[in-house]
């Protein structure tokens, strides 16, 4: 990759403009006004021609960069709960918004910038408004796999080996698509990959325990919304607007929906205890259940986007009413809304939507599915 002498690249315009359509306005929030933000980022975000030469490793760390946005984790969750197993992605979805929620939490306390633009030349503008330290992707690239490998060993009959290959590939290539795409560097990383480290030590010996209070306590969905609501309230504020608050709601959010789906499953009988102790054998799909996959999967995805349009739309004009605010004025940045108020407008309606798009996902879909007659099998236990 060569870096020219002109400005003519227009990556950071069409990243703007994909986030922008895919929900509604710029992500995030917090105390810093919208006005002060709209100055940073036309000072830092200076294009720069550069010519690609080796388009392999261009479009392999794109693709590995997209195993830490919200595209894929909409796709992978939804796929995973209706084709392949709800208590490993239960247990995944928690240790994904803890690390999450605390790696997007340190970048805003300890306010370590990104890397210098020139001389590095960033390729993916959709979240160069954030701090750097710690990677977020770096977390998350090893939190997934390597939490899904150690999960799944624990309840099916699977071949290690094989496993711990791809958790690795799929954590060099996310880890080094940030280095690639000018986005972190090498301390960034490093220290992201530290910080998940210790949460995986944490979290992975209590996952269990946490997933069955939440499945058996009567007080399972107050606790769950509490305390969802007060990681996004007491997330700390910054000196400047970031995409990192708006984020982290959406995955607690995704979070605090899915503890109530799970739970819901499990007081109606939908989901029961265990019969035979694991680990079991792994069950390889026919034709036809290949089929009942995709048609599964099409149609879930299908309602996930009315969902989300249906519930961003109401959440969005409830928030706006009960602050007597126009939502002219938060979309078009117009009139006298303040920062304070444009903040509580962003975070109540992304924390309702996901809720509602978590417990989708969890419960809402399945029982479509089991209505019309294309419901997963359940080979074994779902606790």
């Amino acid at each position: 990759m060569r870096q020219g002498s002109t400005a003519s690249d227009t990556s950071g315009e069409w990243g703007k403009s994909w986030m922008g359509s895919l929900l509604g306005e710029n992500t995030g929030g917090t105390e810093g006004s919208m006005e002060e933000d709209n100055t940073l980022s036309e000072s830092e975000m200076e294009d720069v021609s550069y010519t690609i030469h080796n388009r392999l490793w261009y479009h392999l760390f794109f693709f590995a960069t997209s195993l830490g946005g919200e595209l894929f984790y909409s796709v992978f969750f939804c796929f995973w709960a209706w084709n392949i197993d709800g208590a490993v992605l239960r247990r995944v979805i928690v240790i994904w918004m803890i690390t999450m929620y605390i790696g997007q939490a340190m970048k805003d306390v300890l306010k370590v910038p990104r890397p210098s633009a020139p001389p590095v030349i960033r390729l993916d503008p959709r979240w160069q408004l954030e701090y750097g330290l710690p990677s977020t992707h770096a977390m998350v690239g090893a939190a997934m796999p390597f939490s899904v490998l150690i999960l799944s060993l624990e309840r099916y009959q699977l071949d290690w080996v094989w496993g711990l290959a791809i958790a690795l590939v799929w954590c060099v290539c996310v880890c080094f698509s940030r280095l690639y795409l000018g986005m972190h560097s090498v301390l960034d990383v490093l220290c992201g990959l530290l910080l998940v480290s210790v949460l995986l030590c944490v979290l992975l010996p209590w996952v269990d325990v946490l997933d069955h209070l939440t499945l058996t306590h009567p007080a399972s969905p107050v606790l769950s919304i509490t305390l969802t609501l007060a990681m996004v309230v007491c997330y700390p504020a910054t000196d400047r607007w970031t995409p990192a608050r708006g984020d982290t709601t959406v995955i607690v959010g995704v979070g605090c929906g899915s503890l109530l789906g799970s739970w819901l499953n499990y007081q109606t009988g939908v989901i029961r205890e265990p019969s035979l102790p694991p680990p079991y054998t792994i069950i390889w799909p026919s034709l036809n259940m290949v089929g009942l996959t995709l048609l599964r999967t099409i149609l879930g995805l299908v309602v996930i986007v009315a969902v989300k349009a249906i519930f961003k739309s109401l959440s969005f004009a409830t928030i706006c009413a009960l602050l007597q605010v126009r939502a002219e004025d938060y979309v078009n940045k117009t009139g006298t809304l303040t920062s304070r108020h444009r903040l509580v407008v962003e975070l109540f309606y992304k924390f309702i939507t996901y809720i509602a798009i978590g417990f989708t996902v969890v419960y809402t879909a399945p029982m479509a599915f089991r209505l019309i007659g294309i419901e997963r099998p359940t080979f074994y236990t779902e606790v």
